[in-house]
């Protein structure tokens, strides 16, 4: 099945000590994933996230993959806790700007998650 996270997806993920700024732009955001993507607790949570992704299959919303050639990387951010003991994706930065890059920010933007061990925490996902 196109787009599965397993398969199309090259998923990382990293964080810093809470209270870190969040970051303003792709280049910010890749220097955070880039400086903690091999924390333990990293790699705890991209399974767990990765699961999650796969369960809403958020890669394969809207027809996003059919709508530019090459590949897009995002970086998903994830900058405070909610009241509830949740998380909520709150930006979604993108290497490339074109409809398909326009579309995931659309299908990631806004998603709950659990918590991540650090805020604020940046996911690095490819699409193909």
């Amino acid at each position: 099945m196109m787009g599965r996270i397993v398969g199309v997806l090259a998923l990382a993920i990293c964080g810093v000590a809470t209270g870190a700024e969040v970051p303003g732009s792709f280049a910010d955001a890749r220097a955070i994933w880039q400086s903690s993507r091999e924390n333990a607790e990293y790699q705890n949570y991209v399974d767990q996230f990765t699961q999650y992704s796969n369960s809403l299959r958020l890669d394969e919303r809207n027809g996003c993959h059919s709508l530019a050639a090459g590949t897009v990387t995002l970086m998903l951010v994830v900058a405070r806790a909610d009241a509830d003991g949740f998380a909520t994706i709150e930006r979604v930065f993108y290497d490339v700007d074109n409809a398909k890059a326009r579309c995931f920010e659309r299908s990631y933007a806004g998603v709950r998650t659990k918590v991540p061990p650090f805020l604020p925490f940046v996911l690095q996902v490819r699409m193909e």
